[in-house]
C-alpha cells in the first residue's frame, strides 16, 4: 500500500514562518504537522517518534525569543536538550531536514555542519528585507538538486556565515570537498564567507539557508510578477526546493 511523505513543521516561540512553510511542503504533496516545540516537549516525542512518524523535519523562519541571547540560539538549545533530537541520527534513518532563516541560524548553532562554522550580525549591520539573486552549487544537497539559478526573499540581520579564522582553511577545505557550501548569494549581500547563502551537511538531507523559498511558491509572489503576467499561475522557483524533497522522502519509505 502507497504511502504519503509526512513533513512535520515546528511552530511556536515567535517561529512566524510555520504556516507559510506548512503550506509549501503541502503544495508538495506532502502530508503536513505544524505542532509547537513546547507541545512536543510535553508530549516528550523521541527521536524513534519522529523517525517513524515523519519523512521530514522543518525549522521555519521568525525570530524566535526576539533574538535577545542570540539568533537560534535558544531555539537550539529546546531541540538538542528539552527534545533531545540528534538530527544526524534522524537523517541517517531517511529524514530529511530543512532550516530557513531563524531555522538556519539553529541549525548551525546544533553544530550540524561544522563546529567552527557560526553565523552573525551583516557585516553593514542593518536588516535586510529585500529580494536576492541566488546560486545553486554542486549536488550534493538533495534539496536544491536540478535548480538553476533562482530569486528568493531575504529577511535577517544575522545571517553573516563565519568561520573560526583558526581552523578557516581546514573547515572550508572540507566543506568544499563535500559540496556543504550548496548555495551562494550573487553579490556580497551580508559579508557572509564565500557569498554563503546555504550549507547542507555531508549527507545532503540536512539544508538550512537565510532566505526564503516558501515566499516564493507561486510566481504571483514575486514582485516583478506583472512584466511577465501570463505566468501568473505558474509555481514560484522556491517550491523546487520542497518538491524535491517530495521525490527523496518517497525513495524513503
Amino acid at each position: 500500500m502507497s504511502r504519503t511523505p509526512r513533513a512535520l513543521v515546528l511552530a511556536g516561540d515567535s517561529l512566524g514562518g510555520s504556516r507559510e512553510t506548512a503550506l509549501a511542503f503541502r503544495m508538495a504533496r506532502f502530508d503536513v504537522e505544524i505542532e509547537s516545540l513546547g507541545s512536543l516537549m510535553r508530549k516528550r516525542v523521541s527521536l524513534d517518534q519522529l523517525s517513524a512518524q515523519f519523512q521530514a523535519l522543518a525549522i521555519p523562519g521568525g525570530f524566535s525569543f526576539g533574538d535577545h541571547l542570540g539568533a537560534g540560539k535558544v531555539l537550539s538549545l529546546k531541540i538538542k536538550h528539552g527534545l533531545r533530537w540528534d538530527l544526524a541520527q534522524f537523517v541517517s534513518r531517511g529524514g530529511v531536514v530543512l532550516g530557513i532563516g531563524n531555522g538556519f541560524q539553529a541549525l548551525i548553532r546544533l553544530g550540524v555542519f561544522a563546529k567552527d562554522v557560526s553565523i552573525t550580525r551583516n557585516d553593514h549591520g542593518r536588516l535586510l528585507s529585500e529580494w536576492t539573486r541566488l546560486i545553486p552549487v554542486g549536488s550534493r544537497c538533495i534539496w536544491t538538486r536540478g535548480l538553476g539559478n533562482l530569486d528568493l526573499p531575504v529577511r535577517h540581520s544575522e545571517g553573516r556565515v563565519v568561520i573560526a579564522a583558526v581552523s578557516r582553511l581546514e573547515v572550508w577545505a572540507r566543506m568544499e570537498r563535500l559540496g556543504m557550501a550548496c548555495l551562494r548569494y550573487e553579490s556580497d549581500l551580508n559579508g557572509s564567507e564565500e557569498k554563503i547563502a546555504g550549507i547542507c551537511d555531508a549527507s545532503g538531507r540536512i539544508f538550512g539557508l537565510m532566505p526564503h523559498p516558501e515566499n516564493f511558491v507561486r510566481w504571483t509572489q514575486h514582485p516583478e510578477w506583472t512584466l511577465q503576467p501570463a505566468r501568473s499561475s505558474a509555481p514560484g522557483q522556491g517550491l523546487m526546493i520542497f518538491e524535491n524533497a517530495f521525490q527523496e522522502s518517497l525513495r524513503s519509505l
